[in-house]
């Protein structure tokens, strides 16, 4: 079956929704109006929020075979959770819809509403962007009678136009049974984000409350602190000839710019603390001091981080939440903030190696398969490379594993032998060598990889199982994206079904964070929580990675009064919260 129009396309209903509403970051929203339009009558029906609160169930049916056309629907998720709603019904998600369309489209730069509007030349549909509307409807009131028909009217401009564009999209590019299924499972993942998005995770208020008292007076003692490792302030501030006499003594060769000038910015430090391990400090700090606003955490007054995940945001499907506003976003210390309410658990679970196990399902190569099944892919290749006798373990040929780790993990992103002398702290010459010993290992892959970077640049479509697409026809772009986004995109994938399964199930998912899921639970349910949430992932694994490989998954339960901690960020808590205690 094709489907040329709306009208056509399996759904006993389908309704155009909008919310508008109100409310400060990381509160849940106070719903202020909705329109609702029934796409096959054309009937158009409008809510204030005193008719909404008082309803018990949404003012449009529901079920599996009633479908709601959005444009965003975590939005009208979140909404309709927020008045206490059942979500039972399909979404079709033209955000995520028009993202899919046109991911790779160099001319597509903005993505909202009037942009997709205008792509497809529905101009005369347009909504008005008035500033001064939207600062109306966030006052949170009171409205005169004018200024309730005005949020009114503005808010139906957002529904009318929802028909005529997904009617325009199906007349550009008709869909397949196949085609609709995936916008279906797009659907199914907004309605999973806006149910997280919704609950949030849990954030020791009160700590958050007296660092942001005392921010000013810490950063000061904190720097003092930190530079004792590196004598690289003065007065304060990070002195660039100071780093590199550091640099210079402890032997660490550092990334320059054309003009011979040390490279800083937050990446190269990024890279560069997992390559040395002694600037780790120095990267949180500067990491913290140049990036943290910790009173731009969206935390509500109920302790619960809430902020827009922005799914399908990235290239590759992947969710791109604020840096600032997210608390897996800023320095990793801050991360030491998420801490479960009393009686409560939290779980951290992720993917094992996950890139490997797709990059070895993907392309088919069995030997990378079973070294990543060993356990240990890093130690599998030195030994299938000759470069380690069989009975080689971690502990006894630990050199040689972690050369090996760094070209495994390198290969993914086209890392150069350059790159790789870096991280492994090897020579470039041996550094050639073992990307030669890998290429030479598992052929099979690098004909996969080698064809997806050689089409990508050709300008052919890449495209995940469950059809998420680039295709990059002009503009600049690198040849190492192309090797890369295959691994990327399927991980998003597999992270998506997870969202989905684990929400459907009734798990109380928080947030997902790249390759990993937080969960939430009493402290008598957290194991038997965890259980099911590893089946999701592995179920989700499998439905990517194909029948009878499932990806490894590692949990971290935390206990109330426990906080959740990243071991790359322990060190500047213990000194941060020392600090504090001296103020």
């Amino acid at each position: 079956m094709t489907y040329t129009e709306l009208a056509r396309l399996p759904f006993r209903k389908f309704y155009a929704v909008d919310f508008e509403y109100s409310g400060s970051d990381g509160e849940i929203p106070s719903i202020v109006c909705m329109v609702v339009q029934d796409l096959r009558s054309g009937e158009v029906s409008r809510h204030w929020q005193d008719d909404l609160q008082k309803m018990k169930t949404p003012p449009f049916e529901t079920g599996e075979d009633v479908a709601l056309i959005t444009y965003f629907a975590p939005a009208e998720v979140q909404s309709m959770l927020a008045l206490n709603w059942s979500i039972d019904v399909s979404i079709i998600d033209l955000f995520a819809e028009f993202r899919c369309d046109t991911n790779g489209d160099p001319t597509v730069i903005r993505r909202g509403l009037v942009h997709a509007l205008d792509y497809f030349g529905l101009t005369d549909l347009k909504p008005d962007e008035k500033d001064e509307m939207r600062s109306l409807i966030l006052s949170g009131g009171p409205w005169t009678k004018k200024q309730r028909l005005a949020i009114l009217d503005y808010c139906t401009q957002d529904v009318i136009c929802l028909g005529p564009l997904i009617s325009s999209m199906l007349q550009r590019s008709p869909w397949t049974d196949f085609r609709l299924n995936q916008a279906l499972l797009r659907g199914r993942y907004m309605k999973a984000v806006g149910a997280m998005q919704h609950l949030g995770i849990p954030i020791d208020l009160d700590i958050l409350g007296t660092l942001n008292a005392n921010w000013d007076t810490i950063k000061l003692k904190l720097i003092a602190k930190v530079d004792t490792q590196y004598g690289v302030y003065v007065n304060g501030t990070f002195k660039e000839a100071l780093f590199e006499t550091y640099l210079s003594h402890k032997q660490i060769p550092w990334p320059r710019l054309d003009s011979g000038r040390l490279t800083l910015d937050r990446d190269t430090f990024s890279n560069m603390s997992k390559r040395h391990p002694a600037v780790q400090s120095l990267h949180e700090l500067r990491k913290t001091l140049g990036e943290l606003k910790l009173n731009k955490l969206a935390v509500g007054r109920d302790s619960r981080n809430r902020t827009i995940l922005s799914p399908f945001a990235a290239k590759t499907g992947r969710n791109q939440p604020s840096t600032t506003k997210f608390v897996f976003g800023p320095a990793k210390w801050v991360r030491g903030l998420i801490k479960p309410a009393e009686g409560m658990a939290l779980a951290y679970c992720d993917w094992s190696s996950q890139e490997i196990a797709i990059a070895a399902a993907l392309s088919g190569d069995e030997l990378l398969w079973d070294a990543y099944h060993t356990g240990d892919p890093y130690l599998a290749f030195a030994i299938a490379a000759g470069l380690a006798p069989p009975d080689a373990t971690k502990q006894t040929h630990k050199a040689i594993r972690n050369r090996c780790k760094a070209v495994v993990l390198g290969t993914n992103y086209g890392m150069s032998a350059y790159g790789v002398a870096q991280a492994a702290k090897i020579h470039e010459l041996e550094a050639k060598a073992l990307l030669q010993k890998h290429r030479e290992t598992y052929r099979k892959f690098w004909i996969w990889a080698e064809n997806n970077k050689d089409r990508g640049l050709l300008g052919l479509k890449l495209e995940t199982c469950f059809g998420w697409p680039i295709r990059v026809t002009s503009g600049d772009v690198k040849a190492n994206t192309f090797l890369n986004w295959p691994m990327q995109a399927h991980g998003a994938e597999m992270m998506r079904i997870a969202c989905i399964l684990a929400v459907e199930r009734g798990i109380k998912l928080c947030a997902p964070i790249h390759d990993a899921l937080l969960i939430e639970a009493p402290l008598d349910q957290i194991d038997s929580e965890v259980v099911s949430l590893k089946e999701c992932m592995a179920e989700a694994s499998e439905a990517v990675l194909g029948d009878g490989k499932v990806c490894r998954v590692d949990a971290d339960i935390v206990r109330y009064p426990g906080r959740y901690m990243d071991e790359h960020g322990q060190e500047m808590w213990d000194q941060i919260m020392g600090l504090l205690a001296q103020t």
